[in-house]
């Protein structure tokens, strides 16, 4: 069985080089470069992270395009430089490549992982469940997270298809980023509701569970995502649970205000059917803005 060379990890192709590896090809475009020509961009990735790899076939793209298996392991040969020149950014142009066969991996190389410890994770948002005042808002948050099912599949989804903590465990760990912010912030801000602000940063995006097909090598949007966004799917989850309990009405809307505002303003276009209008809604809106933008730039490095 083949074990990728650490020189060729993902997170070691920083230089103009050429190189000769393995990669799982986790999504695919047609795109036309400036000329006009039309070339096939790809996403390569390991358990270290991702690189774009460019391919540029004589003819038959679109043939070529539908033989390549998303979720895939593939040998490839190419060359790495950096592009834009100059802009610290480095991608792959790519000469041939191979899909293999199961025997020919190990599949360990290509699954990213969370580098947080899960457990640690976990208990954060357990210990702050216990801690709530509001005995509304801790039996909602109780409902999903003593349920082992879903928290098992909570602690290993991503929470995005690129740019941020698209691995397994990015959920989780994005979740407990967005609640540490909200937790600093209501120190900065004593007069937040912080129960109200807590259960907001802990639910704001459990519907991405529903959003993506996720196979641990490749993240797809399913037909409810794909369809419905993980903004109504989430606050869909949370109003079918705030429906069995004896919740009052004006806290009920507060929470799903919460996750329906956390994109920030209509007119930004990132998602939000209404706008933040209660300080809680502000404050989640811009931790979930800053953990998610940090963390992808710090995952381009």
């Amino acid at each position: 069985m083949y074990k990728k060379d650490e020189k060729d990890l993902v997170e070691n192709l920083n230089s103009n080089r050429e190189v000769i590896s393995q990669f799982v090809i986790s999504n695919k475009e047609i795109k036309r470069a400036k000329t006009g020509k039309k070339y096939l961009q790809l996403t390569l990735s390991d358990k270290t992270g991702q690189i774009a790899g460019r391919l540029f076939p004589e003819k038959n793209i679109d043939e070529i395009s539908d033989s390549i298996k998303s979720g895939s392991i593939y040998r490839i040969k190419g060359k790495v430089s950096e592009f834009p020149r100059s802009s610290g950014n480095f991608s792959a142009i790519i000469n041939n490549f191979k899909e293999l066969e199961p025997e020919e991996y190990d599949l360990n190389d290509y699954i990213q992982t969370s580098r947080k410890d899960k457990d640690l994770l976990l208990l954060e948002i357990y210990s702050t469940i216990k801690s709530l005042e509001n005995k509304s808002l801790k039996e909602l948050l109780k409902s999903f997270f003593c349920d082992e099912e879903f928290t098992s599949k909570f602690s290993i989804y991503p929470s995005a298809q690129y740019y941020h903590h698209n691995f397994k465990g990015g959920l989780l760990e994005h979740t407990v980023g967005v609640l540490e912010i909200c937790k600093t912030t209501c120190q900065i801000f004593p007069e937040l509701d912080p129960d109200l602000l807590f259960t907001g940063a802990i639910l704001h995006d459990i519907g991405k569970m529903q959003t993506y097909d996720y196979d641990f090598l490749s993240i797809s949007y399913s037909r409810r995502g794909d369809l419905l966004d993980h903004l109504f799917l989430t606050a869909e989850m949370v109003k079918e649970k705030i429906n069995k309990l004896d919740m009052d009405e004006e806290l009920a809307n507060q929470v799903l205000h919460l996750i329906l505002s956390h994109h920030g303003e209509v007119k930004n276009g990132w998602g939000s059917p209404v706008n933040p209008k209660i300080p809680e809604a502000v404050a989640l809106h811009h931790a979930d803005n800053l953990d998610a933008k940090v963390k992808g730039m710090l995952q381009q490095r």
